[in-house]
């Protein structure tokens, strides 16, 4: 399977996935309103940062397999071993901090899916690694969609708590761990090589750096969802979300690509793998570019008639975020560069950290005087600056023209004509 066709395949899971996911933070909205919509998001974005923070165990299997060609059926045991001494201590602690503060019970919920959750997400590096996007792609269909087939008829037909829309939301991981018990059975069956206790090792090294940056990147993602829901509460961070949720339903446009292009990034050479991220931020910056001109047409007039006119702020807070949505499309395979091609983890460490911090200041002092939307401001302008030096340290180490980041050639339009072509054909009959 080429390139394109890899991407076409992961865009259309991940905008089915996320077009349920639209549907269900709409039902949410509507029936639970702004502040049980809240208190949903602020569980998610808990769990998304903690998962995060674990994201270095799935690039350290990666580099593992793909580049010191370990026998994944020893990093399989590893990888076990790291998730039992990591998960289990970190869901009981969360479940305590749920039981024991008050107005915290959301934490509890998180501590029942968050095993499952990172045994699910660890494994990915299997999968990416052997660019099998299939496999990830039920994966992520199987915890997202089957979630909101199954609650949103329970909201809106049963009326459903907040309890058991999160009794729902945990099966959903559960559900996606079992998926992955039963994907992961090829990579089990090859013979024993390095002894497990060097590999944790190697990947508690490896990952450890690529997980500080994912949870620093993460932060940065949300560190201003964290500050209003302290500042100004759940209901405003429930009007936030419909935000921030708009504006990175563009970023489907572009992670396609990044996790198709993630083998040749990962195993090619440097030349190539320079190649194929340049060809990635090209294709990214133009896809989010045409969808954030609809986005700042469409989202203010439509967010009212979707979720109520309690939500309309949430309009302004998307055309706000576009800027940095943009810069921040192509950032994922600067990363995917800089960690598994040079081995660097560092480097995307240190423009994360760099964004966190603006973000985090700027939203401080932005919000008492504009609100959440000080809060899209200061997220838009830490993404433009990260995104600008990781770009020009890019540019400078490879010596790829500026213009071949946000410039498409003739070649790159060829698979775009094909799929018209085919498309229109289909149509025809």
């Amino acid at each position: 399977m080429s390139l394109a066709q890899k991407s076409l395949e992961n865009f259309v899971a991940r905008i089915a996935a996320q077009a349920f996911s639209i549907g269900g933070a709409i039902v949410i909205a509507r029936v639970l309103g702004p502040s049980g919509k809240g208190i949903f998001s602020y569980a998610g974005s808990l769990l998304a940062m903690i998962q995060m923070a674990n994201a270095g165990q799935a690039a350290a299997i990666s580099w593992q397999y793909a580049k010191q060609n370990r026998a994944p059926s020893d990093l399989l045991r590893a990888m076990i071993k790291i998730l039992g001494s990591i998960a289990l201590p970190a869901a009981l602690l969360l479940a305590i901090c749920g039981a024991a503060i008050p107005g915290q019970s959301a934490l509890i919920a998180v501590a029942l899916a968050l095993p499952f959750a990172l045994f699910a997400q660890s494994a990915t590096g299997f999968f990416l690694a052997d660019s099998n996007v299939r496999l990830l792609n039920i994966q992520q269909l199987v915890i997202g969609v089957l979630t909101v087939a199954v609650y949103v008829p329970m909201l809106v037909l049963a009326h459903t708590t907040l309890p058991i829309l999160f009794a729902i939301w945990i099966g959903g991981y559960i559900a996606g761990a079992i998926y992955t018990v039963f994907a992961l059975r090829r990579y089990a069956r090859d013979k024993k090589g390095t002894p497990s206790g060097a590999l944790v090792k190697e990947q508690l090294a490896y990952g450890g750096q690529i997980s500080l940056n994912s949870a620093v990147q993460f932060l940065n993602f949300r560190i201003d969802v964290f500050l209003i829901m302290f500042m100004l509460g759940q209901t405003a961070l429930g009007v936030y979300s419909i935000g921030i949720g708009i504006g990175e339903l563009l970023w489907q446009l572009s992670r396609p690509m990044a996790t198709a292009a993630f083998g040749v990034i990962a195993r090619g050479s440097e030349a190539q793998a320079a190649d194929a991220t340049a060809t990635c931020m090209r294709h990214s910056f133009v896809l989010v570019l045409l969808g954030s001109i609809v986005v700042f047409f469409l989202a203010p007039p439509l967010v009212p008639i979707v979720y109520g006119k309690q939500f309309a702020e949430a309009g302004l807070v998307s055309r706000v975020l576009l800027p940095g949505i943009m810069a921040y499309s192509m950032m994922p395979t600067l990363a995917t560069f800089f960690a598994q091609q040079l081995g660097q983890p560092r480097i995307p460490l240190i423009f994360s950290t760099v964004s966190t911090v603006l973000c985090g200041v700027i939203t401080v002092l932005a919000l008492p005087h504009f609100g959440i939307v000080g809060g899209a401001l200061a997220t838009s302008v830490s993404y433009v600056i990260a995104f600008s030096a990781a770009a020009a340290y890019f540019v400078h180490r490879t010596r790829i023209a500026p213009l071949r980041l946000f410039t498409l050639t003739r070649s790159d339009l060829r698979p775009y004509r094909s799929l018209i072509s085919s498309t229109i054909a289909v149509l025809r009959g």
